[in-house]
């Protein structure tokens, strides 16, 4: 299942013998056809739906301590999701149990010719309605297992969630939205450091150092029940370049896989080549992650090689397609080299996702 992880359930039990059993033959094809032909957009939405049962559970990215949970049909999917290029698809085991089937593979998936998520998955195969669907899928994707992560420090009800959205807006620039996420986030949990972060850098962003210091030091205030990678993460939140670096760097001790301390401590590099491989881990973290891809191009541009940038700006923009900011660094890349029509789109759709994007109206109107 796209974006899907699903959990194989021993014990099912084999329905009447009137009923033809699933044969391997079948569900073999029926697996690898169904979710390699998860690619084109709105093309995708009509088989990817037909191949998913009314029962069907699937618990996405157990990594993260959430649960299974009941799939949802979405009337309004517009097939945004099914972005890649290419799909791979290897299957290592078929365990047939009458109607039903255990399904074990591997999915690769491709963007620019890139190989971005390598996903191991397990599923459960029936029939439903003469028809072979999925009724239980779960997958780990390789990035998740890395360790090092900086988790942040609440038993909150739904946090760890909200904890992740605002993190990615933040690595997207929208720093409005991370600030409205942090805002709640304090709110429903004030003895919660790392809820400030979103608040940090926002006003970091704006240079509003009145604001940026008080709330770094009222979230110093709750640093007792936080990780060490917390403490100096909010501490690098500083106008002290020298000390804030120092933060950074001891942040990386303690969470030294987390993609956004990687993101923040490679835009301070001046060495191109230096911050590529700081970000390479990050990339291998989160391979379709819009502020990791951006940094990456950005670097790769400074380095020189504008193939590696187009390919990074590229995932930007497929795996975020509404994301302003991916399409305003498109828009410098296509503009460095030399091509301004492409340029000019580029800067007009960030405008045209969020008109307080003045600057690409402005960038764009120059052509």
């Amino acid at each position: 299942m796209k974006k899907y992880v699903i959990l194989a359930i021993a014990g099912l039990t084999v329905v009447s013998c009137n009923k033809p059993p699933l044969s391997e033959e079948g569900v073999r094809s029926f697996a690898v056809s169904h979710i390699e032909n998860q690619v084109g957009y709105a093309d995708a939405v009509e088989s990817f739906y037909a191949g998913a049962s009314s029962e069907l559970k699937v618990w996405t990215n157990p990594a993260w301590k959430n649960k299974p949970a009941d799939f949802v049909f979405d009337d309004d999917n517009d097939g945004s999701n099914f972005y890649e290029d290419s799909i791979n698809v290897t299957l290592h085991d078929v365990y047939l149990m009458g109607q039903h089937a255990n399904v074990m593979g591997t999915i690769e998936y491709y963007i620019a010719g890139v190989n971005t998520i390598h996903r191991n998955f397990s599923g459960i195969v029936t029939k439903e309605d003469g028809k072979m669907k999925w009724s239980r899928f779960v997958g780990v994707d390789h990035q998740t297992l890395s360790k090092g992560f900086l988790w942040p420090s609440t038993d909150m009800e739904g946090g760890m969630n909200a904890y992740g959205k605002m993190r990615s807006a933040m690595m997207n620039l929208e720093f409005e939205k991370a600030k409205k996420i942090s805002d709640s986030l304090v709110e429903a949990d004030p003895s919660w450091a790392t809820a400030h972060l979103g608040q940090l850098q926002y006003h970091w962003v704006k240079r509003d150092v009145e604001s940026l210091n008080a709330t770094r030091e009222l979230a110093e205030t709750k640093l007792d029940g936080a990780s060490r990678a917390e403490a100096h993460f909010i501490k690098s939140y500083t106008t002290d370049r020298e000390l804030g670096n120092y933060h950074l760097e001891q942040t990386l001790i303690f969470a030294p896989a987390d993609p956004m301390v990687r993101v923040w401590y490679a835009w301070g590099q001046e060495d191109a080549e230096r911050a590529v491989d700081i970000l390479e881990i990050a990339w291998n973290r989160l391979p379709e992650q819009g502020g990791v891809n951006n940094m990456l191009g950005y670097k790769y541009m400074a380095a020189g090689d504008m193939d590696k940038a187009k390919q990074h700006f590229e995932i930007f923009v497929r795996a975020n397609a509404d994301v302003p900011n991916a399409y305003d660094s498109y828009g410098e890349y296509y503009l460095t080299v030399g091509d301004t029509a492409m340029a000019k789109q580029m800067y007009m759709k960030a405008y045209e996702l969020n008109n307080n994007w003045t600057a690409s109206k402005e960038r764009a109107e120059a052509l």
